[in-house]
């Protein structure tokens, strides 16, 4: 009997903490306008900082920051096939700023075409013609608005909730995008398909890794007798991040170097000034073929720590 009361008394103690466990997100939204459009699923995958400890920093009016925005982003266009996002900054982002990174990108990847007609807006008057394109891509492909009409506040702070909804937007965009390209695949006669490029994985060892707080981004390489050295720098935000080779990959007469980079904790401390990281690697002749060699960007895989 002490055992059946026993188990009940766990029972009662236990239940009220899972079901708040259970609405965590909604409680957060409150009223918030965007707690009907906000999926959880999407929020939990896509946003996971958001969402630790029962969603701890979620608050849908709070300004996002770049290097987080830029983070979800690029796992988003990861997941859909395409190629990543630069690193961001950390530091508030402003509507027009999300607005410039989300078209350019998308125009580049060819998910959206380029669009002549101008935005509705009032307020614009100061935007350079860069992020005015890229905003009047957006809008009339039917993936971001206004916060009115004629109001598009670009100054203002990207918050939390925008961004979430926006991103949400344009993972069911580049569903319909991909399903289109699928259809159009199953047009194209059997004898007229594409062939697959050819790709090869190069062996390589690595040399050395250095800080340095100046430098040039890019990938240079120099050929010293039967061996080739290729140096990858890249520039960070700031002093916390990690960076190492995924994979150097011989893909339609480019070698792609594939990189995994590594942000800080969100709790560490490191100096916030412009860092940059060089990996040099070593690769031998017999294994590129004849010169000249021309290595580009691959992409870039971005590790959470937890």
């Amino acid at each position: 009997m002490k055992r059946a009361v026993l188990l009940i008394l766990i029972f009662v103690l236990t239940m009220p903490s899972l079901v708040f466990a259970s609405v965590d997100m909604e409680q957060k939204l409150g009223d918030h306008w965007s707690k009907d459009m906000i999926r959880k699923d999407f929020l939990l995958y896509y946003f996971p900082y958001l969402a630790k400890e029962n969603f701890n920093r979620l608050n849908p009016n709070e300004p996002f920051y770049e290097d987080e925005f830029l983070l979800s982003f690029s796992s988003l266009l990861k997941d859909k096939g395409y190629t990543r996002a630069e690193i961001g900054w950390k530091m508030k982002m402003t509507r027009i700023e999300m607005a410039q990174i989300l078209g350019e990108k998308l125009l580049d990847i060819k998910a959206i075409e380029p669009s002549m007609e101008k935005v509705p807006f009032t307020d614009m008057d100061e935007i350079s013609v860069e992020k005015k394109k890229a905003l009047a891509d957006l809008f009339h492909a039917g993936l971001i608005n206004g916060q009115s009409k004629t109001k598009f506040n670009p100054y203002a702070h990207a918050t939390q909730a925008e961004v979430i909804i926006l991103l949400q937007r344009v993972n069911d965009f580049l569903d319909q995008v991909d399903g289109k390209e699928e259809i159009k695949d199953k047009t194209v006669k059997k004898n007229e398909e594409p062939k697959e490029p050819e790709v090869v994985d190069i062996p390589y060892k690595l040399s050395g890794i250095v800080q340095s707080y100046s430098g040039i981004e890019g990938i240079i390489s120099r050929v010293e007798e039967d061996k080739v050295y290729v140096t990858i720098t890249k520039s960070f935000p700031t002093s916390g991040y990690s960076m190492g080779i995924e994979k150097i990959l011989n893909e339609d007469e480019e070698y792609k170097v594939y990189l995994n980079i590594t942000p800080p904790s969100k709790n560490s401390e490191h100096l916030t000034v412009v860092t940059y990281k060089t990996i040099t690697v070593e690769i031998d002749k017999k294994n590129l073929g004849d010169p000249p060699y021309n290595f580009v960007w691959g992409n870039f895989l971005f590790l959470v720590r937890v």
